[in-house]
């Protein structure tokens, strides 16, 4: 089993103080509520870029939300080829995948350094068996998961590479701005070879996406900042039908 990252900063902020308390906390919970939940988090740990959460076959231990920074789940095969499942950011919850079997079948990996929040697995049946307001929570992020990756098959095996990523910086900017940030300039923290495998392309064919559509005045693109600058003509190209094959 991988070792799990060493807990550096905890109780820096309370659950109540946390930027992110709206995303992360269920709604409707009481103050008693509150602190019996905050109680069990194992809040504010640091990972470092590249190291691993947990690896596929480690037995799950608890759930997870991401701080600040970010992190990016994959599988791989026998061969060692590897698949990009999701990347997650700040407010995203991860470690679901182990639910059916007690083990995770994909590898979390932080992009850049990082900061989770952790919830212990005894801890968190036994605060869903307590709490009604967690369990609502987690039906409603596993539904969201379950909608995101339907909405991904059909983007993969639908849309044109073009569509497939001008759809990824729509999802992009609905996120930042849930999350209190500008729609309009963000940074993408996953290197190319990351994005290019989890949109299902070559590199090559994504920078050249890139490339066309900073020619076309819809984005530009600094190092990892993305500025929108034509969000109608983004939103006409990632909405374009999805009855043509891929390129």
């Amino acid at each position: 089993m991988h070792p799990p990252p060493k807990n550096m900063n905890q109780n820096i902020v309370s659950c109540n103080a946390c930027s992110l308390n709206k995303i992360c906390l269920p709604h409707g919970l009481s103050v008693q509520e509150i602190q019996q939940l905050e109680a069990t988090i194992e809040k504010t740990t640091k990972v470092k870029k590249k190291e691993a959460i947990f690896n596929a076959n480690d037995k799950i231990d608890g759930i997870y939300a991401v701080k600040s920074g970010s992190i990016k789940t994959s599988i791989s095969n026998a061969d060692g080829q590897e698949q990009v499942l999701e990347f997650h950011l700040p407010g995203d919850l991860f470690g679901f995948d182990a639910f059916n079997t007690g083990t995770h079948i994909c590898d979390a990996v932080a992009l850049e350094d990082t900061f989770i929040c952790k919830i212990p697995m005894e801890a968190f049946e036994d605060l869903c068996n307590r709490l009604p307001g967690i369990r609502k929570e987690l039906r409603h992020q596993v539904g969201k998961e379950i909608e995101h990756n339907q909405r991904l098959l059909l983007s993969l095996g639908q849309q044109q590479t073009d569509e497939r990523f001008a759809s990824f910086l729509i999802q992009m900017s609905s996120h930042f701005q849930s999350r209190g940030f500008s729609s309009k300039e963000f940074s993408l923290p996953m290197p190319r070879q990351d994005l290019s495998n989890y949109l299902g392309m070559a590199v090559e064919t994504l920078s050249r996406i890139i490339s066309r559509m900073t020619e076309d005045g819809l984005i530009t693109i600094e190092r990892r900042m993305v500025y929108i600058n034509d969000n109608d003509k983004l939103q006409h190209l990632a909405h374009s039908s999805c009855t043509k094959g891929k390129a």
